[in-house]
């Protein structure tokens, strides 16, 4: 779950008062106050817009610190968000803030892991993504897709999805540049947005690609990486050293029996 979804689902990377807060914006705290002074029918002052986010450590507004009840019912019971209360669906508390608030309620859905062919209208936005953040051009990304989508292959894609953003994902394919072409195929550009690091997304996407190849027939997987200690924890192990195409700089080769 993003840091930032509040325990409503709220997005607390998008209020005014965590912003002004981040930014030191004396003019938007006054801007705030004045407008939440409004809608509460109380005495808000600039001086209690003050706030980190609701699950951040730091400051926070005197509401979201001592009076929120979704807030305080949520720490209580130890959840992540109310995502992961089993009352959720009777609790009219969140329903006042996700009936308003469709964002909020997506917010709260469990991560969903699945290969392309589950989502094949996300096909676009998933290469999209994985050109964002490996800089290899989108139309080799569509290029390899659309070959597993048509199954002209059985190398897969696979990602990890909140509502309907993607936060996570990787690939198979032949050769992930570098010259032991007699080690393949390679599972490639594995990726977890920054802010949804250190929940475990890397590893079971890993776990779900070597799950669907195994069944397909289709191993050894191998991977490069200059990454030493993370793969070793989900069964990967270091084979050799390969030259990276073009650089000719040395990166390490892992394998998956």
């Amino acid at each position: 779950m993003n840091r930032y979804t509040a325990y409503c689902g709220l997005n607390c990377e998008t209020c005014q008062a965590r912003i002004a807060t981040v930014q030191n914006d004396s003019a938007l705290r006054e801007k705030v106050a004045a407008l939440w002074s409004e809608l509460n029918g109380a005495a808000i002052t600039p001086e209690m817009i003050n706030c980190s986010g609701c699950r951040i450590e730091g400051p926070k507004t005197p509401y979201c610190e001592a009076i929120c009840p979704i807030r305080r019912c949520a720490a209580g019971k130890g959840v992540e968000t109310c995502g992961d209360c089993a009352e959720k669906g009777e609790c009219e508390k969140l329903a006042a803030i996700t009936r308003n608030n469709p964002e909020a309620a997506q917010n709260l859905k469990a991560y969903r892991f699945l290969s392309l062919r589950a989502c094949p209208e996300l096909l676009e936005d998933a290469a999209g993504w994985f050109h964002e953040k490996w800089g290899v051009p989108k139309e080799a990304y569509l290029a390899c897709m659309r070959a597993y989508l048509n199954r002209e292959t059985e190398y897969g894609w696979y990602l990890c999805l909140t509502g309907n953003r993607i936060v996570g994902g990787l690939g198979v394919i032949e050769n992930d540049f570098h010259d032991r072409k007699d080690l393949t195929p390679n599972v490639c550009a594995v990726y977890t947005e920054e802010d949804f690091r250190g929940q475990g997304i890397a590893g079971r996407l890993l776990e779900l690609v070597v799950s669907d190849m195994r069944a397909k027939g289709i191993m050894p997987l191998y991977l490069v990486t200059d990454h030493t200690g993370f793969y070793e924890k989900y069964g990967w192990e270091f084979l050799c050293t390969a030259r990276e195409d073009g650089s000719g700089e040395e990166t390490r080769v892992y394998r998956h029996l």
